[in-house]
């Protein structure tokens, strides 16, 4: 299928023709709202391109239309590649579960054999913006906040995954993303 051309106008009728749990819908829109402002405090130091990561945002979580466990960004990505969207939203879906997966951990939490891990400064914003997107916390604009945050956030997710190496890997690269982004958010 050929890739579609998507704006975010699309993409919000997407988001709500797939899911219909308000909270999904709402931290959706908040996780946009914050990886569009880390973008704007790492953008004078490195090229982003915004666009795009509204769009990676706003869709992150459309695979909790068919589960909610740890496979619903490649489920997403899944989703959203039977539609036409872009191989760059589809990766970004994919890749924002924890600090993503290795080719060798993913099969470990049931995932194919492939990479997983976020690599574009796209796929990296939403990933940490997922893990700071819950809509009643505003302080975007404090980065140095962001690591308290995110151990805050994994300790929940500690209560739903188990800890084996895959997964604190993965959490581990995550607070590594959130590190680099602090640093470029922080010094001038």
């Amino acid at each position: 299928m050929p890739e579609i051309k998507l704006s975010l106008k699309q993409a919000h009728i997407f988001l709500k023709q797939h899911i219909h749990e308000s909270n999904i819908i709402r931290h959706s829109e908040a996780t946009k709202q914050k990886a569009v402002q880390i973008a704007h405090l790492i953008a004078p130091k490195e090229s982003v391109n915004i666009q795009l990561i509204e769009l990676g945002a706003l869709l992150h979580d459309i695979g909790r239309t068919r589960t909610h466990d740890i496979t619903h960004g490649y489920v997403g990505g899944q989703l959203l590649h039977q539609n036409g969207y872009p191989s760059s939203v589809v990766k970004i879906v994919e890749r924002h579960v924890l600090g993503g997966f290795t080719p060798q951990e993913a099969p470990l939490v049931g995932l194919p054999k492939r990479d997983f891990v976020p690599h574009s400064w796209e796929e990296i914003i939403v990933c940490v913006a997922d893990k700071l997107g819950s809509y009643e916390w505003n302080g975007i604009n404090q980065p140095q906040k962001w690591l308290s945050k995110m151990d805050a956030r994994f300790a929940q997710l500690k209560k739903r995954y188990d800890i084996s190496a895959p997964y604190r890997a993965s959490m581990q690269r995550a607070r590594n993303f959130v590190r680099i982004l602090v640093n470029l958010a922080s010094h001038d």
